[in-house]
């Protein structure tokens, strides 16, 4: 049965989502791209994709059989904002189950797991073990090695690198080209900014930047 998927979100994260779903139905996969959505309903297409609706409309749209599955196509996982998270649970209440986008370009260890709704993007790495939660962003060419475990509503960045062990709580950011060393703890909602280099567990909630982070 085709999937056909919504992207919840059409801004600049939505098109490297996009992209990759693309190219995930050029490989051959049985998904169609409906279209997207996001607050205002009258967005210009997303390469070539277009704008079906806003976030609100999902359950009508979902009961009107025109989709099946959706990804949250937002990026930001600020500290202090749940907002994928809370797309996320609005497309399961719109009766719709979340997909798992892993760019053909990504490599993927076998014994990895992904969780629902995740996307793994180009170039990026997943090495054995790992554990994906759910609806994470895997960016571009960022690299998450053996037995790292990620919780939900994670975004680790394009470039950011996760040495083996690493322990990321749920709504974490790890920005783009950061670095956290092996065995290490991010704590939930957490926020590691671009380019640091992290050597010691982060709590709950905070920002570290810097080499070393702090």
């Amino acid at each position: 049965m085709t999937r056909r998927i919504v992207c919840i979100g059409g801004g600049g994260h939505a098109v490297v989502v996009i992209d990759t779903l693309q190219a995930i139905a050029r490989a051959g996969a049985d998904v169609e791209l409906a279209g997207f959505t996001d607050e205002t309903g009258a967005a210009q297409p997303v390469l070539g994709v277009p704008c079906i609706g806003t976030d609100a409309d999902l359950p009508r749209l979902a009961a009107a059989g025109r989709l099946t599955h959706f990804i949250v196509a937002v990026g930001s996982t600020r500290a202090d904002s749940d907002l994928r998270a809370r797309l996320f649970e609005a497309g399961k209440a719109a009766g719709l189950e979340p997909f798992a986008a892993l760019h053909p370009a990504a490599i993927v260890a076998g014994s990895a797991t992904i969780g629902v709704g995740t996307v793994v993007m180009a170039g990026a790495v997943v090495q054995p073990r790992a554990v994906i939660g759910r609806n994470v962003i895997v960016n571009t060419r960022a690299a998450i090695d053996h037995d790292c475990r990620i919780g939900d509503h994670v975004h680790v960045a394009p470039g950011a690198v996760l040495s083996g062990g690493v322990r990321l709580e749920d709504g974490c950011h790890v920005g783009t080209g950061a670095v956290v060393v092996q065995n290490l703890r991010i704590g939930r909602g957490a926020t590691v900014a671009a380019g640091a280099t992290v050597i010691r567990d982060v709590a709950a909630g905070a920002m570290v930047r810097g080499t070393p982070a702090r």
